[in-house]
């Protein structure tokens, strides 16, 4: 027909176009794109590479499936998934191979990020590292205070051994030691005393300008600190920076409110410290009640913990356990727990609170009832063999339907602690065998390896 042949010609002009416009976007491609582009790509994500030719590009395929099978008039395109291993094995090595090329045109800002990234990594090139290592010496003269900070502890996971990098470190932070935080000071005291030498001359010249510092800090910001170094689970070694921060935040007691008190001693608890003098403090004021009178039962139930645990309960049992009785219906799952640990003989007073939280158990979350079952367990309020789960008025009873009922929903970490905890409580090691068929094989492993540790 007469209409066709101009159809046809500007059908034939598009594929022409397409073609060349694809051609030319490959040839302006880099090398290295070139070469690896099409592991693990998809067909949508090359087509992509070429602007505009999408549509096209997908008639094309249609077109091409149609010469090959006259029967079909469309032609379905699959796109090739990533294999599970691409990271590992195709994209790490792929951006290990280019930093490895190119690490010496990163600024250090840059190096300090790739340094952290690449900490992160279950599997490192040793290559790398090295070289990382030795482009930081190399170019140390340019590292700032806060470039260093960022460096310190991704260097510390890869490669600690290398003294010289640590040497070279250590001159750079002397130089420029009018830069750094407090804060900063007590990264770096951190990460330095973890190596082998103690690097004193370092010390004697950090330890002086981190107390200088801490003097311009307001108590609470003192109090901060120290919680937060109280979280480390390495923090009872940095004995350098506590025997600075410690001293301070006690001359800023007056300062501060008595819940930011009561954290700090808190705080050196957990870092097994015993500090008296904070202790007593602390203690007196509890018996003032002005300052007493609107703690949460939270702050009761910490108070209780910490000074059980310092061996000094009392000092403030006369004041605080009126406190704690007054507000037995206010007590939570974790405070409660954590009350039941400290005060196991307060007998009365943990049935009160445990009745109280039983009438919400079929609301709990999982660690909420992992909580209540810790603080039933450790007051010794559970009943005894002979009246166990078979008796359904007992806590026993409503402790285990509310397992059987949510068994399917507890993760693995929480049924060992579960095993553990009714293991060591001799009283309840009987209700180990009572727990869902479905934790068997959780359970008998966690026994096995209760049984080969002890």
């Amino acid at each position: 027909p007469k209409g066709t042949g101009g159809c046809i010609l500007e059908e034939s002009m598009a594929w022409s176009i397409a073609a060349k416009t694809a051609l030319q976007g490959l040839r302006r491609r880099p090398l290295y794109l070139y070469q690896h582009g099409t592991v693990g790509l998809s067909a949508p994500f090359r087509v992509a590479h070429v602007p505009g030719t999408s549509a096209v590009m997908a008639r094309w395929q249609s077109t091409d499936g149609e010469s090959q099978d006259g029967d079909s008039k469309k032609a379905v395109v699959l796109s090739k998934r990533l294999p599970e291993d691409f990271i590992e094995n195709t994209l790490l090595p792929h951006l290990e191979a280019q930093l490895l090329e190119s690490i010496h045109v990163y600024t250090p800002a840059e190096l300090a990020r790739i340094a952290r990234a690449y900490s992160k990594q279950a599997v490192r090139q040793y290559g790398l590292v090295k070289k990382l290592a030795d482009t930081v010496k190399y170019r140390i003269s340019a590292f700032e205070a806060v470039d260093i900070i960022d460096l310190l502890g991704s260097m510390w996971i890869m490669i600690p051994g290398d003294d010289e990098l640590w040497e070279t470190l250590e001159e750079r932070i002397m130089l420029k030691i009018d830069d750094f935080t407090a804060p900063n000071f007590m990264g770096i005291i951190r990460v330095f005393n973890k190596r082998a030498s103690k690097h004193h001359e370092l010390l004697s010249k950090v330890l002086p300008r981190l107390r200088d510092l801490l003097r311009s800090y307001e108590g609470i910001e003192l109090s901060e600190m120290l919680v937060s170094m109280a979280q480390s689970s390495q923090a009872a070694g940095d004995m350098d920076i506590l025997m600075t921060l410690v001293p301070e935040v006690e001359r800023r007691y007056n300062e501060v409110s008595l819940v930011h008190c009561i954290n700090n001693v808190w705080a050196l608890v957990q870092m097994k410290m015993v500090h008296h003098g904070l202790l007593q403090r602390v203690a007196d004021d509890l018996h003032n009640p002005k300052k007493s009178k609107d703690l949460t039962p939270g702050y009761m139930a910490r108070i209780a913990w910490v000074y059980r645990r310092c061996d000094t309960w009392s000092m403030v049992s006369e004041a605080l356990l009126p406190l704690i009785r007054s507000a037995s219906a206010e007590f939570r799952c974790g405070e409660f727990a954590r009350l039941a640990q400290a005060l196991p003989e307060e007998r009365q007073l943990l049935e009160r609170v445990a009745g109280l939280l039983r009438s919400t158990l079929e609301d709990m979350g999982r660690k909420d009832f992992l909580l209540f079952l810790v603080g039933c367990v450790h007051g010794q309020l559970l009943e005894e063999q002979n009246a166990g789960p078979s008796d359904e008025g007992s806590l026993v009873s409503a402790c285990f339907n509310y397992i059987r009922d949510d068994q399917d929903n507890f993760k693995r970490d929480e049924v060992q602690k579960i095993v553990y905890l009714l293991w060591y409580a001799e009283k309840y090691r009987y209700l180990v065998e009572e727990l869902p068929a479905s934790w068997k094989a959780t359970k008998e492993e966690t026994l096995d390896y209760i049984r080969a540790k002890g």
